[in-house]
């Protein structure tokens, strides 16, 4: 393969996936402008939920990162040794009090 023909294929892949943006924001475009547009004072819909986002995003990092950071540890713990226990001791406690703090907010409470 030529470097000019590969060069031209990059160039290509990159104007598709521009190509696809456009597209993704003007269809969003489009559907903002035939969106109903609700009453003037009139709440939002979403006002009569409370939704800590903060609270939630907070307990998804310590669950579920916790679990992506810990499989490769587990792989290679023997090899490293006592150091790679410590680094996952340090790990795991600041995760562990990210939990806390969260169930101190009330992000664990069922409503």
């Amino acid at each position: 393969m030529q470097p000019s023909s590969r060069i031209a294929g990059d160039y290509g892949f990159a104007a598709l996936v521009l190509l696809m943006a456009a597209g993704l924001a003007l269809l969003t475009l489009a559907a903002y402008a035939r969106a109903p547009r609700r009453a003037v004072g009139a709440p939002p819909a979403w006002a009569q939920f409370r939704f800590g986002y903060a609270i939630y995003a907070l307990i998804f990092l310590a669950f579920d990162m916790e679990m992506i950071f810990m499989y490769p540890w587990a792989v290679v713990f023997a090899d490293i040794g006592v150091s790679a226990f410590l680094d996952m001791l340090v790990f795991i406690a600041l995760l562990s009090a990210g939990i806390a703090y969260a169930w101190g907010m009330g992000g664990l409470r069922w409503e």
